[in-house]
């Protein structure tokens, strides 16, 4: 039997795996990580990829190593400028050096080790351990769990398109594993969507396909240097957000402390340089109804329409609990507790949702707070973890 295994081997359950490793809360032969993909951070570095990002929004600081300064470090042993792996005043990493950081990190802990690729389908307590199955049948046990996962898997797709795509519309999210690449490189592009990956995403088809590229948002561009303020990374705003008790008004908190929808001012500007040199339209509309007539997408907005052949979205996600189709029988067994909005009720200094079983990233928010789904999210909610087996 397995001491940890981690459900999810994105961003979150890989700090983890490196914070027990590294603390010495166990070794690699008694850790498991379970997931959908043959590698670690799979759906991170595709989703990146397929945006063309160049730098993380994140500081340097914010990396999955223990040491806070582990990625400053390692861009001085790669050699080169540093001005080449950082941007801005927060010295942002670039995504280069930030992924080879991570499989270094990787290789050192000896990670792929620990992998297990396959999904699971049912996480049930037998005796004193918990049993966790697979889709193809397997079967692992382990003394304690953790749940990992993320929201990738749910790209939100808005019910206009939704409709659309079942009459054989090109509409596609860009975050969906079915996306192609270029199949019509002369054709118009409309991108829905105002945040920081449809902002990539225009940047990356302006070059594509200059002059033929729509970035379509229902609000002028929001600039915010981070996703959430800094407050939140210290107790600045935590220790206020830790003295509320009720969960429903938490929700509020980390619902209006993100800025959704938003962007570093550079982004901004790039957007706004490629709309002055005519290689990029930017329309601030709705899409309140949309039709698919001979071939041809039809938004009607507000105050015009768009006639297109492709749409992609960059709509972002669902904001449901991730994984919560397979859990919602553990939940009713176990009688593991919820907020009214569906996530866990956790302990505050573990992170334990239930005996042996605890949560990470998205699913610790109502602990962790607005930050709990970022890589700084990640670092404080290993922390927590692993404190507690200390």
């Amino acid at each position: 039997m397995l001491e940890w295994t981690i459900i999810g081997g994105g961003i979150q359950g890989c700090t983890l795996a490196t914070y027990l490793i590294k603390r010495k809360c166990t070794t690699i032969s008694n850790l498991a990580i379970v997931d959908p993909h043959s590698e670690p951070l799979f759906t991170w570095k595709r989703c990146t990829k397929t945006v063309e990002m160049p730098f993380l929004r994140s500081p340097s600081i914010h990396h999955l190593d223990i040491d806070p300064f582990s990625l400053e470090k390692f861009a001085k042993s790669e050699g080169g400028k540093l001005s080449s792996h950082f941007y801005g005043p927060y010295d942002r990493p670039s995504l280069s050096l930030f992924n080879k950081h991570c499989d270094v990190l990787f290789d050192d802990i000896q990670l792929q080790k620990s992998w297990i690729q396959g999904r699971v389908i049912k996480l049930e307590k037998v005796k004193q351990h918990w049993q966790i199955t697979l889709k193809d049948g397997r079967q692992v046990d382990s003394k304690n769990v953790v749940l990992a996962m993320g929201l990738s898997e749910h790209p939100f797709i808005p019910d206009w398109a939704k409709k659309l795509q079942e009459k054989g519309a090109n509409i596609q999210h860009i975050f969906e594993n079915s996306v192609s690449e270029d199949e019509n490189p002369t054709g118009e592009i409309v991108i829905v969507g105002g945040g920081i990956s449809a902002i990539h995403t225009a940047l990356k088809w302006s070059k594509r396909r200059p002059g033929k590229v729509r970035l379509l948002t229902r609000h002028p561009l929001r600039t915010h240097q981070f996703d959430s303020d800094p407050g939140w990374l210290g107790p600045k705003k935590m220790k206020s957000f830790e003295k509320v008790t009720c969960l429903e008004k938490r929700r509020k908190i980390i619902t209006s402390a993100r800025f959704r929808g938003s962007i570093p001012k550079e982004l901004k500007m790039k957007i706004l340089r490629e709309e002055r040199e005519g290689r990029l339209e930017l329309i601030i509309d709705e899409v309140p109804t949309a039709s698919f007539e001979n071939d041809e997408i039809i938004l009607d907005l507000k105050q015009t329409s768009i006639h297109t052949n492709q749409v992609l979205l960059a709509t972002g996600f669902h904001a449901t609990p991730p994984g919560i189709e397979w859990l919602n029988r553990t939940i009713e067994k176990e009688q593991l507790l919820c907020a009214n909005c569906g996530y866990p009720i956790v302990s505050e200094d573990s992170l334990q949702w239930g005996d042996n079983l605890f949560v990470i990233g998205a699913l610790a928010e109502l602990v962790i707070g607005p930050v709990s789904r970022n890589i700084s999210g990640a670092r404080r909610g290993a922390e927590r973890i692993v404190q507690f087996q200390s």
